[in-house]
């Protein structure tokens, strides 16, 4: 795509330098040809200039006009949310881990209470995750008896592992006190009740926060081996995306979480509609197929 406003800048350039030409050229040579060239040349860049500007002027319109469509149809699906979700997941309770660097949506969370659904438990990573001081190396290392040339990604398995075994219900006494002290982990909530399936938020915009092929495997690894549902969701638009790394480890995916069809999306799937689901090219289909009984329909 041509970028207009670096496309009417060079313009702008041009027409300075052969307005210096024209000047010069005239007050050296008395030389009518080329002064009536270059005298062309800027008028020709001008009628460019003029229609450039009447493109970006458009495209601004054009731009602003489907914003303003999008938002009206996220305002209409967030009217329509509650009555496709409302009580379909009754009791059931999850657990909520924040990989990457992204805020678990709003929305996110309204779908999840009106469904039904209680979050029990929430594990959201911090930035000491990336492992780069020496120090906590050492202390990882020695609390989890491993040799001392291990990676920095086995470590961040192991820590991801305790992560699974805590949101499971697995009393290791000083586990979450360790991780909590070391700037690891923030976690809230009750680790004594396991969740019926965990929802794992992914997606990151700096590459120091993105450990999907390390943490987030580890985690979602455990949770296979035991039988418990893990969904990797995030949001529609972040820098570097974890749905591969998700897809490849047979779990349900939703890549646009922030939106509401991506929160229906999730619930239909907790429900029992295994796919992957949004927008990018990862996905299989846009969204499940909606509950006709909720709609009125036959």
């Amino acid at each position: 795509m041509i970028d207009l406003k670096y496309h009417i800048t060079s313009i702008v350039a041009i027409f300075l330098a052969l307005g210096l030409g024209v000047l010069i050229g005239s007050s050296i040579v008395g030389d009518n040809l080329l002064v009536d060239q270059q005298k062309k040349m800027i008028d020709r860049l001008e009628e460019q200039f003029y229609v450039l500007r009447d493109k970006e002027d458009k495209l601004e319109a054009d731009n602003e006009y489907k914003a303003n469509i999008i938002g009206n149809y996220e305002n209409y699906s967030q009217t329509v949310l509650p009555l496709l979700v409302e009580d379909r997941l009754e009791g059931y309770k999850a657990a909520v881990v924040v990989s990457g660097d992204s805020e678990v949506p709003a929305g996110m969370t309204n779908a999840l209470s009106n469904s039904g659904v209680e979050v029990v438990s929430k594990i959201v990573l911090l930035s000491n995750m990336d492992l780069e001081s020496p120090e906590l190396r050492s202390r990882l290392i020695n609390f989890y008896n491993l040799d001392s040339k291990i990676s920095r990604d086995t470590l961040r398995h192991y820590v991801a592992v305790s992560v699974a075994a805590i949101l499971s219900g697995i009393d290791e006494p000083g586990l979450v006190t360790f991780l909590e002290q070391n700037n690891l982990i923030k976690f809230s909530g009750n680790h004594n009740t396991p969740p019926n399936g965990v929802i794992l938020l992914g997606g990151a915009n700096n590459l120091n926060s993105y450990f999907a092929e390390s943490f987030d495997q580890g985690l979602v690894s455990y949770f296979n081996e035991n039988d418990i549902k893990v969904y990797g969701v995030e949001q529609s638009q972040v820098a570097y995306s974890y749905m591969s790394v998700y897809q490849n480890n047979n779990i349900s995916t939703v890549d646009n979480i922030d939106l509401s069809p991506g929160q229906i999306s999730l619930i239909l799937a907790m429900e029992g509609e295994a796919g992957h689901y949004g927008m990018k090219p990862t996905a299989k289909k846009f969204m499940p197929s909606l509950p006709m009984d909720n709609l009125g329909g036959n």
